[in-house]
């Protein structure tokens, strides 16, 4: 019977030790204002219907940077309302934060970063006078050497 009981109740504490650990360096989430614009030298829209390793999806052109959006995660329409809710950020402050993370978590700069590690970022866009979309993103072209 003790045994019994033993068992019982190791298994249920494992399951805190081996789930329930936190990571020391958690992800940041991040929200960024998004504007469809046209580039006039291309006729190129930033916003465009894409397929990236045989997702679907669509990709967006923010700030100088390539953003994609997998049709299979779940975008969310809200009321234009709930926009002062979310603070945006700039390219600047992002790098800064990731600077921040890199420092903290492995005491440095190091030679390839990548902010889908440090970020859970979701890009709006205002798509009517009453409403805007959440898109939850990750960033292209990350981790490469520059």
């Amino acid at each position: 019977m003790n045994a019994t009981k033993l068992v019982l109740i190791l298994f249920f504490l494992s399951s805190n030790f081996i789930f329930g650990q936190g990571s020391e360096y958690p992800k940041d989430t991040i929200f960024l204002k998004f504007k469809d614009t046209i580039f006039t030298n291309t006729k190129m829209k930033s916003k465009a219907i894409h397929n990236f390793q045989g997702k679907n999806g669509i990709k967006f052109w923010w700030k100088g940077k390539w953003m994609f959006y997998d049709k299979n995660r779940k975008a969310d329409t809200l009321c234009y309302k709930h926009l002062k809710d979310y603070t945006f950020l700039s390219l600047k402050e992002i790098e800064k934060k990731e600077r921040e993370y890199y420092k903290n978590r492995f005491g440095g700069n190091p030679w390839i970063k990548n902010k889908n590690g440090v970020f859970y970022t979701f890009l709006i866009e205002k798509i009517s006078r009453e409403k805007f979309v959440i898109y939850p993103v990750i960033w292209r072209n990350e981790g490469t050497i520059q």
